[in-house]
């Protein structure tokens, strides 16, 4: 990264919310430790971090992910695939508006 230059770091993390299997683990409560630790970590690194739950099927809203976000906006609940891309959108339209200032 340049150095003369004032970067904003985002991740945008899109799942279904519920963590029933990774590469190490098959227990749930492992599963979001870690990933806790890791919106943690993020965070610290002061990276924005906005969440997207799926849920399509009806599973509650993921608790974790709403503490993931780096505050309660960057938080989406979505219950059809559909509003993927609508949420996408609204998260490139509050991007663009970031500006450079003196």
């Amino acid at each position: 990264m340049d150095p003369n230059y004032t970067y904003s770091q985002i991740i945008i993390l899109l799942t279904d919310g519920l963590n029933t299997q990774n590469r190490w683990y098959t227990s749930q409560s492992s599963i979001d430790a870690r990933q806790a630790t890791t919106c943690s970590n993020i965070k610290a690194a002061s990276i924005t971090l906005y969440t997207i739950q799926v849920n399509t099927d009806g599973d509650p809203t993921s608790t974790l992910l709403q503490n993931c976000a780096s505050s309660s906006d960057k938080f989406f609940l979505l219950t059809s695939a559909s509003e993927i891309v609508t949420t996408f959108n609204q998260i490139g339209t509050n991007l663009s508006r970031l500006y450079v200032a003196k």
